[in-house]
């Protein structure tokens, strides 16, 4: 009794310790106003503007963007950011979802792999160094968000794989992978794959150990996939329409083989802002392959053969003992594996696919780990090795942020200088490759048109162009179809001309002295005043805005 009660204390403990971590771990998300990721300024505007074209009616706004009427991916984000920018500024929703992400990733992660292996529960603390991936600071917030769902699903797949025939679980299911697919399509497409191995294997497995019941179990089996096929069909059938509905570019970008396994040694997934950080990815490496030879070892090790069987029955009785369901793990890791080397890393429309698929790899890689049987003192062991790499790692992350936030903050006190449904032409002279949209931070707070939206130029987020509709602007009196090579911006020639009212310049627009950067600072000095200067950006606004 006794050794019981100090069991559960020791549970209770440690649950309450790893919540500790969770909220240690949030420090670089909570230490500033911004947290600035590369895409992240791009989805705070963007639902800004589904909320103002929402709920507001504005001709300017209307001339210049449209919905996507397309059910497209990439909306749960924008969704969530556009939800609690009604109730609170856009810095707070921001901060929401971020939240949402770096602990549920944890909280799913743990659920799982306690649903999988219970006795292994401190591998879950091996998720925190994968928290702020690359992924995350490129701002792929709906990629982040459809990877806390499909952990969470598997986990609830599992657990109810027997009763999912329910209604009630049926219902469940299906809205999970429906708000997976609105969430990132790529996600989906991996959780359906897994499903249908984890659901494989275990009909095997079943079939293996009870031959003779092979009836029940396949119309066990297909009443699951039938389930699957229900839940699945409506985001299967937008799933089919959107592959359809775009020709494929042809652009295919291949990484080599060598750079692939060169990212695989040093974690590539969760190297965010420089290779400085290398320094801790490749000991977590060293760490994780370290587990993986002990646990091949004692898997090897703890295999036992009876010799007085035939040389069939032996074999049979070794894969028995080494195919078990917790092995459908290592079947997805390696089926990861196989896309991550397959696969290209951009088709000309979506880019980056060789990053997801590494995490991915790794973090299934880490459940199988979580399988198999390790003594509590390696556990432990483990758990301070991780702990100390990642708050190592964390400080620097801080550090970085903090830096990144001044300039975010001094983007966004130009908004103040800026009139509602105004017209505002981004300028970026900065050298940092995380500034890229950091203009859209002007306009997360108060509805305006911002001439630098990368989603709007894409067909898969929920805000498009107008082209139809947007006027001629004018830079000065040059229009976008005039000699300035190294500027364009939407237009349409053939509407009522405007003047561009704000000149928004980030980064040292001298740094350049090229003939058409010259221009542009000319036509600029011409005709816009100075109205807010920084470290960071200046602010322009038109010396006269009626011609």
């Amino acid at each position: 009794m006794r050794s019981i009660i100090k069991s559960d204390y020791y549970h209770k403990i440690e649950k309450y310790f790893f919540l500790m971590i969770i909220g240690l771990n949030l420090i670089p998300i909570l230490s500033s106003k911004f947290f600035p990721t590369l895409d992240g300024p791009a989805h705070l505007y963007n639902s800004q503007l589904i909320k103002t074209l929402l709920f507001e009616k504005n001709g300017l706004l209307n001339n210049f963007f449209i919905f996507n009427l397309e059910p497209v991916p990439n909306w749960t984000g924008h969704l969530v950011l556009a939800t609690f920018s009604l109730f609170f500024p856009a810095f707070v929703a921001e901060k929401v979802l971020l939240l949402f992400y770096m602990i549920g990733l944890p909280l799913s992660f743990r659920a799982l792999i306690k649903t999988v292996s219970t006795n292994n529960i401190l591998f879950s603390y091996l998720i925190f160094p994968f928290t702020y991936s690359s992924i995350f600071f490129l701002g792929f917030y709906n990629f982040s968000i459809a990877l806390v769902l499909v952990l969470f699903t598997l986990n609830f797949w599992i657990k109810n794989e027997q009763n999912i025939t329910t209604i009630k679980n049926t219902l469940k299911l299906f809205s999970l992978i429906i708000l997976i697919y609105f969430s990132h399509i790529f996600i989906f497409a991996i959780l359906l794959f897994l499903i249908g191995i984890y659901t494989f294997i275990k009909f095997t497995l079943q079939l293996a150990e009870n031959p003779n019941n092979i009836k029940q179990i396949f119309f066990d089996s297909v009443k699951k996939s039938g389930i699957i096929l229900v839940s699945s069909i409506i985001p299967l059938f937008l799933f089919s329409y959107y592959v359809i509905s775009r020709k494929p570019s042809g652009n295919y970008t291949f990484l080599s083989n060598d750079v692939l396994l060169n990212w695989i040694k040093n974690i590539r997934p969760i190297i965010a802002l420089n290779s400085s950080e290398e320094v801790y990815t490749k000991k977590i490496f060293y760490l994780i392959l370290s587990i993986f030879i002990i646990a091949v070892y004692n898997r090897i090790n703890s295999i036992k053969i009876n010799y007085a069987l035939t040389f069939r029955d032996k074999l049979f009785s070794v894969v028995k003992q080494i195919f078990t369901i917790s092995e459908f793990w290592l079947v997805s890791t390696i089926f990861i594996l196989v896309l991550y080397f397959k696969l290209p890393d951009s088709d000309g429309n979506a880019g980056y696919v060789s990053v997801r698929l590494g995490l991915l790899f790794f973090l299934f890689l880490i459940i199988w780990l979580s399988t198999q049987k390790f003594p509590t003192w390696f556990g432990l062991f483990i758990v301070g090795i991780v702990l100390y790499l990642n708050f190592s790692r964390n400080e620097f992350y801080s550090n970085a942020t903090k830096d990144l936030n001044h300039v975010a903050l001094q983007c966004n006190e130009a908004s103040k200088y800026i009139l509602p449904y105004s017209v505002v032409l981004p300028l970026n002279f900065s050298d940092n490759w995380l500034h890229g949209h950091f203009s859209n931070y002007i306009g997360i707070d108060k509805p305006m048109v911002i001439l630098e939206n990368y989603e709007c130029e894409l067909n898969y987020f929920p805000i498009k162009w107008n082209d139809k509709s947007i006027p001629n602007l004018l830079l000065g009196n040059i229009t976008r179809f005039d000699q300035l090579n190294c500027l364009k911006w939407r237009s349409n020639a053939k509407n009522t001309s405007t003047k561009i009212e704000y000149v928004f310049v980030l980064g040292n627009m001298d740094a350049r002295m090229d003939s058409c950067n010259q221009k542009i600072k000319h036509i600029i000095n011409e005709n816009y005043n100075l109205i807010y200067h920084a470290e960071s950006c200046k602010l322009f606004r038109a010396k006269k805005l009626i011609y």
